[in-house]
């Protein structure tokens, strides 16, 4: 009994298969002891875990405190032993719970770091993409990303630590055999109550994604439904390859946190991309209606000195738009493309574009020889 008190730290510290290794060791010890007990030996279950090394420990210390309130008689002098297994049993307790709320508190702060990249203006194909390497920065070494169409998801994009093919082969297995609403339990319920479920033991459950589980080997996995304007529009899936370190309820809890806020990053995304198609669409219709008047109406910026209509002067300036001839204008001027922008109410990008239409038409080289054609063409005008 001894070999229970030594000067390690309590629990073994933190490395998670040293806790499983001595949460073993002392259940035997305490079996040793049940063994002799006229209550019976105390049955544990396999422990691969943390969460089995901390349900077996609850047992064992339930057993320890029971035989120590037995009265004094030929028990007795296994008293202190078992009160030394009383303490060795709490100190484990302990380390393994520090441990939990330790990672517990780093995963909050990763993933409010998380979501503040996913909303940095990405769209929604790149969220598709990125999605998976967030989940793998909150720490889980698989990660899938599956788009839903009616009761069809599919696989998008995925993860895997330090294994890029199993990454490609999750996503081709995923998208050639995709799941169904109805068929897989685990998916099947977290569309239909909108939550994040916890999958146990998926070895030996029937109802799941058996081609992805194998493919993957994986026991225990967590999945939550991608919710964005009131619609379930994907899933994403994570676990843990790992012995000792396996997917639990928090990370459940976890998931769907980050599920959330990713349903709200999509939302934002769609919103940026339908405005900036709608602003697309209007700078069009300006300019069709610009240049359709622009037949019949002359121009000139007040105080500034009016410039030959390009559908009525002579040469090169004839090839040009109204939106063109008023860049070109600006650009002789010595107008940076911001400045252009600012003047005309356009997008940089717009400016760019009328830029280099411009150059073509006029067959110059760059924007200095431009400006050096528009003052040719238009002096003395």
């Amino acid at each position: 009994m001894d070999d229970l008190v030594d000067d390690h730290e309590p629990g073994g510290g933190d490395d998670p298969n040293v806790l499983v290794a001595r949460t073993e060791h002392t259940l035997a010890a305490i079996a040793d002891v049940a063994r002799r007990d006229e209550d019976g030996p105390v049955v544990a279950k396999a422990i691969d875990t943390l969460d089995d090394a901390l349900d077996s420990l609850v047992v064992g210390e339930r057993y320890l405190r029971r035989r120590l309130r037995l009265p004094e008689g030929p028990g007795a002098p296994a008293e202190t032993a078992d009160l030394l297994l009383l303490v060795k049993v709490q100190e484990l307790r302990l380390s393994i719970g520090e441990i939990r709320v330790r990672r517990r508190a780093a995963a909050a702060v990763e993933l409010h770091r998380s979501l503040t990249r996913l909303r940095a203006g990405l769209g929604t194909t790149e969220l598709q993409r990125e999605i998976p390497r967030e989940l793998g920065r909150l720490g889980y070494s698989r990660s899938l990303m599956s788009g839903l169409r009616g009761s069809t998801w599919r696989a998008s994009s995925a993860f895997a630590h330090e294994d890029e093919s199993l990454a490609g082969t999750l996503v081709e297995v995923g998208s050639a055999m995709p799941g169904l609403i109805g068929r897989e339990e685990p998916e099947t319920e977290a569309v239909r109550l909108r939550t994040a479920v916890l999958v146990r033991d998926a070895q030996s459950r029937p109802r799941v994604h058996r081609e992805l589980v194998t493919v993957g080997d994986t026991r225990d996995y967590a999945a939550a439904p991608l919710v964005v304007h009131g619609r379930v529009v994907g899933l994403v899936h994570v676990d843990r390859h790992s012995q000792a370190d396996v997917v639990d309820e928090g990370d459940r809890e976890l998931l769907g946190l980050f599920a959330d806020g990713v349903g709200l990053a999509f939302e934002r995304a769609r919103y940026e991309e339908r405005f900036s198609a709608m602003r697309r669409q209007l700078e069009l219709q300006i300019t069709g209606i610009d240049e359709l008047a622009y037949g019949t109406l002359d121009w000139a910026d007040a105080g500034e000195r009016p410039v030959p209509h390009p559908y009525l002067s002579d040469g090169p300036l004839n090839e040009l738009t109204r939106r063109e001839l008023e860049v070109l204008r600006y650009l002789a001027g010595g107008a940076s493309n911001q400045e252009i922008a600012d003047r005309l109410g356009l997008s940089v990008g717009t400016v760019k574009t009328h830029v280099k239409a411009l150059l073509r038409k006029l067959g110059a080289a760059n924007r200095t020889d431009a400006a050096a054609r528009f003052h040719d063409l238009t002096k003395g005008a």
